[in-house]
């Protein structure tokens, strides 16, 4: 799995993005509206509340921006997931048929004369050759044989 990354821990780490996020606004709030309590007047103090204003206004766009990854990493996440069930789908299908056809070939050996029955063990040491080259469980290349073996109309 770790190649593919855990979809768990990056909806865990979007949701602290998210989290820290709001945290960030709700700080960046509470000092504007504590430096507007202030009580006194002049040009100073003007220019100090239209800086509380611009320094709001650019913590807004941060935390923005850290929710857009959080959105991101969410996004990932259910890429992750989508490709993880592929593979298990794709795994399950090639592993099945792999196990149809020797079983088949299997039933035909038991059945045929002895000159059917070279041929056909033939046969089955090319699916048993082929079978033993599978990759393991989770493997991206599930995806590849999938393709294959649907453009042959097997799966």
């Amino acid at each position: 799995m770790a190649f593919y990354g855990d979809p768990d821990e990056l909806d865990r780490l979007a949701a602290e993005l998210r989290a820290k996020a709001a945290r960030i606004r709700n700080d960046a709030a509470e000092h504007e509206a504590r430096g507007r309590t202030a009580r006194w007047v002049s040009d100073a103090a003007a220019a100090y509340r239209e800086q509380l204003s611009r320094d709001r206004a650019e913590t807004e766009r941060r935390a923005g921006e850290i929710e857009h990854a959080a959105a991101l990493l969410a996004a990932h996440a259910d890429e992750v997931r989508e490709t993880l069930a592929a593979i298990a789908r794709i795994e399950k299908q090639v592993t099945d048929w792999v196990s149809d056809q020797r079983r088949s070939l299997m039933d035909t050996i038991d059945s045929a004369a002895d000159k059917v029955a070279d041929a056909a063990g033939g046969a089955l040491r090319r699916v048993v050759d082929w079978s033993d080259d599978l990759p393991g469980p989770g493997d991206v290349r599930w995806l590849e044989i999938g393709r294959q073996m649907n453009g042959q109309g097997a799966l």
